[in-house]
């Protein structure tokens, strides 16, 4: 039996007939994933070494959330196992009882509600694994890499394909079972430049073509020494830049809860009256309704069904983003979701294509990784940052590496009216163009 059957009907049968009334449930939540996930990696120039050897796996798991009789809660990670009697899922009830606790804004759970057309199945990943053979494409795409990688370049590299299920079930009625599937490849040469996809489909070979020019052009670039950098130099950030800093910045200071406990950048009155915190030209959403991106999905885990949320319009603070127990505590209904940085958009209206914006850069230096953001203070915005291996850009054109140091604040970038966006083809998160404390490392 499935683990999702299996957990409904020890749940259903705890809500309506326990064997003990101390076990008696009021409400209850399910999500569980069920995938197959097959990979494979190169390491130092070698495919399928120790170290990185192709591998299948198949597996079923999720978490349970309760509410209890009394009001109390209990949350539990589970998956499928050996034990799976009903004996097994018995003593486990006891002991998500006995590490129950009280919090009463999270006892809410939500009425089904529509769910929306979305596409989040690619059909040509699950044919990967129909037995048929077509599971090949992973390695030819491995060998076409070492075959076209640059000379001298050591080249690490992974691909990993997932299709599965994902169940979401409710003591509010809510039962929906959907496929998806995901499919990510990345690749460096020496460490220092890389290039990466990961959508719910696979890369075109239009794609895997620019991704792949693009990402030798520049390691190519960073074998020629260029000029250092001056105080007028214009900072482009890279998109997985932009999507870190994002990732640091943003996303902790659109956390509901750390909004309603006064623990983020901007207080709740500043959503409330809809201040202006960011330049006009700045939009950022959350938008999970986008066909095959790997932040889109149907519903929550916790069972709101998908929609597009606005977090900043037009440079003006709309909303955080709410889960379930949020909403309750705010006085609003719960918004979508991000998937870590996968589904946000900060858009700008003024952005042109990224070749387009390259002309225009006289004096410039590409950002393409820094260290230590991690250790940034999110609330603040404030940053300082080494980034060695960095591209110089003089007249449009990208002509050589260089290292430098950044020192700004993240916030006051995107309040700046110099901050621009330059759209990616290859890239949900746009090149970041902004003027900022730089100098050569």
């Amino acid at each position: 039996m499935k683990l999702v059957a299996q957990l409904e009907d020890l749940l259903y049968q705890a809500q309506h007939a326990p064997k003990n009334e101390e076990l008696r449930l009021a409400d209850w939540r399910i999500l569980i994933n069920e995938s197959e996930v097959v990979s494979l990696g190169i390491k130092d120039n070698s495919p399928g070494s120790v170290y990185t050897p192709p591998s299948y796996r198949q597996g079923e798991s999720g978490e349970v959330f309760l509410v209890w009789a009394d009001g109390k809660c209990s949350q539990a990670m589970v998956q499928l196992g050996s034990h799976d009697d009903q004996a097994h899922w018995q003593q486990e009830l006891e002991q998500w009882r006995q590490a129950s606790y009280d919090d009463p804004d999270a006892t809410h759970i939500p009425a089904p509600g529509p769910l929306p057309l979305v596409a989040v199945e690619d059909r040509a990943i699950q044919t990967i694994f129909a037995g048929s053979g077509d599971d090949q494409i992973l390695f030819d795409q491995a060998s076409r890499w070492l075959t076209d990688k640059p000379l001298k370049a050591e080249m690490q590299g992974s691909i990993q394909a997932a299709w599965g299920y994902r169940h979401v079930r409710t003591s509010t009625g809510l039962a929906v079972t959907y496929q998806q599937s995901q499919f990510v490849a990345w690749f460096s040469f020496d460490s220092l430049i890389g290039g990466g996809f990961a959508k719910r489909r696979l890369s075109r070979p239009e794609e895997q073509e620019e991704l792949w020019s693009q990402t030798v052009n520049l390691y190519e670039a960073m074998h020629l020494e260029a000029p250092p950098v001056g105080p007028q130099t214009q900072v482009i950030l890279a998109p997985s830049m932009t999507e870190s800093m994002l990732g640091q910045f943003i996303l902790p200071n659109f956390s509901g809860d750390r909004v309603i406990e006064g623990q983020g950048a901007f207080p709740k009155e500043s959503f409330l009256e809809n201040k202006l915190l960011f330049h006009p030209h700045f939009s950022l959403i959350i938008d999970p309704l986008r066909p095959l991106e790997l932040g889109s999905y149907l519903v929550t885990a916790e069972g709101v069904p998908a929609e597009r949320t606005v977090l900043v319009r037009d440079g003006k603070l709309q909303t955080p983003f709410l889960r379930v127990k949020d909403s309750v505590r705010w006085g609003a209904k719960p918004t979508a979701i991000p998937q870590g940085t996968a589904g946000l958009y900060l858009t700008h209206k003024a952005e042109v294509p990224w070749a387009e914006a390259l002309q225009t850069v006289e004096d410039g230096v590409l950002v393409l990784s820094v260290l230590g953001l991690h250790t940034q203070e999110a609330v603040s915005g404030s940053y300082s940052l080494s980034a060695p291996h960095s591209l110089r850009i003089l007249k449009g054109q990208i002509v050589g590496k260089t290292d430098v140091k950044l020192t700004g604040n993240f916030l006051a970038d995107l309040a700046a009216p110099t901050t621009k966006t330059a759209q990616s083809n290859l890239d949900a998160h746009p090149y970041l163009m902004i003027m900022t404390g730089v100098q050569t490392l």
